[in-house]
């Protein structure tokens, strides 16, 4: 359970000092509107992630993301945990228990990453754009809730790559996300996304 909440968490974000995209200087507005195109044309993601969270702990697995609305996350063992994202509920997997959770996919942070457009005008707010040393910082706020903390997407600049989010939640945990050789814009098999519920799978009773 502890590994679906810091999931859930991956996305979105607070503050209670927040700017909009209007209120940054002219050089993070230009920034802003170059990430939002990147993250519209992100319509697929697969590749590799390793989690890391403030108390030590380590994960490392598999991911694919195709939007508007999909998502697959499958841990490496020791783990028997995955997550599916599919007809807007979240499912959460404990293939050793054979145990499943369903959660719908509009009361989580994680509908804003997988809508078919992203937008910091009706979704989330823009905290802070960040420059340095060839990597760009955006730190963003959940709009309608902004005390389930704050996640930082972190690119590379040359080339423009979603390379890792930092989260930090409303108890001041932090959940690290790196991307493992991300491949964007790749068709993926549509079966990555299946989901199968044990209990209602008589081949394995």
């Amino acid at each position: 359970m502890l590994r679906l909440i810091a999931f859930l968490a991956l996305i979105l974000v607070a503050t209670p000092l927040l700017a909009e995209t209007g209120q940054l200087s002219p050089e993070k507005q230009a920034l802003a509107v170059k990430l939002r195109g990147y993250l519209n044309e992100m319509k697929t993601l697969s590749g590799g992630f390793a989690q890391v969270s403030s108390d030590g702990a380590y994960s490392d697995g598999k991911v694919y993301l195709s939007r508007p609305g999909k998502m697959r996350l499958i841990y490496n063992p020791p783990s028997q945990t995955e997550l599916v994202v599919r007809n807007e509920t979240i499912i959460y997997h404990d293939k050793e228990f054979k145990q499943v959770n369903y959660y719908p996919l509009a009361s989580t942070p994680l509908a804003v990453l997988l809508q078919e457009e992203f937008s910091f005008e009706k979704d989330v707010k823009i905290i802070d754009i960040a420059r340095f040393a060839g990597v760009i910082e955006l730190t963003l706020v959940d709009r309608e809730d902004p005390g389930m903390g704050t996640v930082t997407l972190v690119f590379s600049e040359a080339p423009l790559e979603l390379r890792k989010w930092v989260v930090v939640d409303a108890q001041g945990g932090m959940t690290q996300v790196s991307l493992l050789n991300p491949v964007l814009g790749q068709k993926i098999n549509p079966k990555h996304f299946e989901f199968i519920d044990p209990q209602y799978d008589q081949g394995n009773n």
